[in-house]
């Protein structure tokens, strides 16, 4: 059947609507998942650069922490000394015999407040590595996912973000001072610490 001038017109008309329709909705939704991608790389920007400021806190802390770590080491190592020089000067064969010099109990008691704090902040540093670490990776899996960001699903993306968000929770709270609770600390005996010093475990 031929269709008359006119009827042509509209069929062209039409068909013209229609693909104009379609190249239209293309593009709104080529727009839309541009602009979903577009905030998402922004959000994982920001988590970088979050993750950049907290691994500059961590290593800050670290270093503290080491230098104090340093400073016991030292003085414990002093101590360990003198009570060994002291242990062989009056021959003591036992802790009981500890308790008869004075000199040599207030370094043991002292030896048990330098060795219970030396353990803490030789657990803080590990603390703030670990951070660190776990900090490096998600930093890496966010620029990657940035570079393949239209290739990914939401679900994804969320993931990650959460994940970020919850390792830099979990250590924004020891990033700007390091916290050891003295309540915590649990000192060992002193007939440990004279075990460990004669037997030079210390």
């Amino acid at each position: 059947m031929r269709l008359g001038g006119n009827a042509m017109q509209r069929y062209f008309n039409r068909m013209t609507f229609i693909r104009c329709t379609l190249v239209a909705l293309f593009f709104i939704g080529y727009w839309t998942g541009t602009a979903c991608a577009g905030s998402e790389a922004d959000e994982l920007r920001q988590k970088i650069a979050d993750i950049g400021l907290l691994k500059t806190q961590l290593t800050d802390r670290m270093q503290q922490a080491e230098g104090v770590l340093a400073e016991l080491l030292t003085q414990q190592r002093n101590l360990v000394d003198e009570v060994r020089l002291l242990q062989k000067s009056y021959d003591m064969k036992s802790y009981a015999q500890v308790k008869n010099f004075d000199r040599a109990r207030y370094n043991i008691e002292l030896l048990r407040s330098l060795t219970a704090y030396a353990d803490a902040f030789t657990q803080k540093i590990q603390f703030y590595h670990a951070g660190y670490d776990k900090l490096t990776y998600l930093r890496q899996s966010a620029e990657d996912d940035i570079k393949m960001i239209q290739t990914m699903n939401n679900f994804e993306i969320d993931a990650l973000t959460t994940q970020i968000s919850l390792v830099i929770n979990t250590y924004l709270r020891e990033a700007h001072v390091i916290q050891i609770d003295p309540e915590k600390i649990e000192l060992p005996s002193a007939e440990s610490i004279w075990e460990k010093v004669v037997q030079k475990k210390l």
